[in-house]
């Protein structure tokens, strides 16, 4: 860059050897300012370069750094949705287990009723048979007394028809020997 502005101020210097001191200098000095112009836009443009090189930089960065937020916001909601799922899926599993927890409770009950119901039946049965059981003794008792009753009176009977015999064979003797004597 120096040996930009150096040539052309000599250049100009040259150039310019028939003009007067003060158009000399005052060329110099214009070249000189035209020289720092250059420098200065080229220092602007290396700058605006470099500032456009950070911008892009921070940019890139600023990206990345939305990416990777986006991408831990991504995963953070695949694991609340995961997670979400797997309640769900718990609680599914629980429900499907407590209603056949309850199904099996129903049965339960209700072959706790139905035991108690043939129980009671079984007793009913029982019950009805005993006064079967009863009746039939009460009528085998009836039935022995009434032996017991046609034996009594056979026997008396038999008493009854002995005194006759007797008592007729005693008045036949009596009558024969009232024909003896007489």
């Amino acid at each position: 860059m120096r040996r930009i502005v150096l040539a052309s101020t000599l250049a100009l210097v040259a150039g310019h050897g028939i003009a007067g001191p003060f158009d000399q200098i005052h060329s110099v000095e214009m070249d000189n300012k035209r020289a720092e112009a250059a420098a200065q836009a080229e220092r602007q443009r290396q700058a605006d370069a470099a500032r456009a090189q950070q911008d892009a930089r921070e940019e890139k960065l600023r990206r990345e750094r939305l990416a990777a937020e986006q991408k831990a916001r991504q995963v953070q909601k695949a694991r609340q949705e995961e997670q979400q799922r797997l309640r769900l899926e718990q609680a599914g599993e629980e429900k499907r287990l407590r209603a056949r927890d309850e199904q099996y409770e129903d049965t339960q009950r209700e072959l706790q009723l139905e035991e108690a119901k043939l129980r009671l039946q079984m007793l009913k049965a029982k019950a009805a048979r005993s006064n079967e059981y009863i009746d039939a003794e009460l009528r085998e008792s009836a039935a022995h007394t009434d032996v017991i009753q046609s034996g009594a009176d056979a026997t008396r009977n038999v008493s009854s028809g002995a005194k006759s015999l007797l008592e007729d064979s005693g008045e036949a003797e009596v009558n024969r020997s009232k024909k003896l004597f007489e």
